[in-house]
């Protein structure tokens, strides 16, 4: 049994078997998908918010002829009675072959799957991690970019906490070609445990580091994280990619975003040829395709 529970979990050699399993997922759903899951259930487990996760994986069960059951809403469950999680996450087990889960509180993953009969899959955990996300972001990366070349991906915004941030740092470190740099100010910087001594390390985007960028990663200052409001209305629009400031990317460079967005980037970049994060999102299918399979041994 396998659990998806971080980033770090991951070697080379397994992220690249990862990638190519999503990029055969891929060509599947192009004739509708395969039935590789059936007679399998998805748990979908979600104490937090969330559109595009759950629903990815929802439709990834779906596409390889699976069946999915699902939470969206913990209000209307056990938890409002104060269940724990290990509690469902037994019972939980029970019912389906792998579950899929969120919640606010770092570490919640992991307690889950020291109890599971099945497999986990973190699904972000409050400020810690989204190690599916890291694996959607580096397969849409790596369509555009070959991993084994010098290639500089700039982060940009709240990179504390950040778990997509967290968990795509930590995965593209497999890839010693990959240039990492952290664009945000003194109160939302990248924490110490994802940083290392070669990354350049900014408070501020100038059109220096705009033309050096061959991934600008673009992240929201999460509102919900922050216990002081006033920090985060200052905050919260530090950085804002209009047209003008995307033009002095490298035309070969790509714009990515874990969504949802605010107002960091403009409505008006949509339509350029660097703004990739719609096709990133929508690669959530295919990757979650391939974890769901990786996870249940459905594919040799």
């Amino acid at each position: 049994m396998k659990h998806i529970l971080s980033a770090a979990q991951f070697d080379r050699a397994e992220l690249e078997k990862i990638l190519a399993l999503a990029a055969r997922m891929a060509e599947n759903l192009k004739s509708d998908g395969t039935r590789l899951a059936d007679g399998k259930i998805l748990a979908t487990l979600f104490y937090e918010p969330s559109t595009r996760t759950r629903l990815s994986f929802e439709t990834a069960m779906l596409r390889i002829g699976g069946h999915v059951i699902s939470t969206p809403d913990t209000k209307f469950s056990s938890v409002q009675k104060g269940e724990t999680v290990e509690d469902t996450i037994r019972i939980l087990s029970g019912f389906a072959d792998v579950i899929a889960m969120r919640s606010s509180e770092i570490g919640f993953a992991e307690r889950a799957a020291k109890v599971s009969a099945v497999p986990i899959l973190n699904a972000g955990d409050g400020a810690g991690e989204h190690p599916t996300q890291s694996l959607l972001d580096l397969f849409t990366i790596s369509k555009y970019f070959s991993l084994d070349k010098k290639i500089c991906v700039t982060f940009v915004g709240d990179l504390k906490f950040g778990r997509t941030v967290h968990s795509l740092t930590t995965v593209l470190r497999n890839f010693p070609n990959v240039q990492l740099r952290f664009v945000a100010p003194d109160e939302l910087k990248i924490p110490e445990k994802y940083r290392q001594p070669a990354d350049e390390i900014f408070t501020e985007i100038s059109p220096e580091i705009l033309k050096t960028t061959d991934v600008l990663y673009v992240t929201r200052v999460q509102e919900e994280r922050f216990a002081d409001r006033a920090q985060y209305e200052r905050l919260r629009d530090t950085f804002i990619f209009d047209a003008e400031k995307i033009s002095q990317l490298p035309k070969k460079s790509i714009v990515l975003h874990p969504l949802p967005r605010i107002n960091e980037i403009s409505p008006e970049v949509d339509a350029l040829p660097q703004a990739k994060y719609f096709e990133q999102a929508r690669n959530g299918v295919p990757v979650r395709m391939a974890l769901i399979s990786y996870v249940l041994n459905l594919i040799g």
